[in-house]
């Protein structure tokens, strides 16, 4: 019977080492995945913010200089009597 309570008791001892070292290896691995959401929110924020510095007016008229655009001096519209784009047969 003592034989029993040790093997079993050996039994557990090992059955709790291994738990314990399966939960803290989900702990890593659960602090390193919010490490990196951190880090994609952040890289996505910056983003943002460079698309917003983008679109800004400011932005778009300097690229305008940049790349020798001009405003156009005379501008036509072409009005079409009906709204059709294709006519069908």
């Amino acid at each position: 019977m003592q034989v029993l309570s040790i093997a079993l008791s050996a039994v557990f001892g090992v059955l709790y080492v291994f738990q314990m070292n399966s939960a803290s290896m989900k702990a890593y691995t659960i602090r390193d995945l919010e490490s990196h959401r951190r880090e994609l929110v952040r890289d996505e924020d910056r983003l943002l913010t460079e698309v917003d510095r983008l679109r800004s007016l400011s932005s778009i008229s300097e690229r305008e200089a940049f790349l020798g655009m001009v405003p156009p001096e005379q501008v036509k519209y072409v009005k079409i009597s009906n709204n059709e784009v294709a006519l069908g047969k």
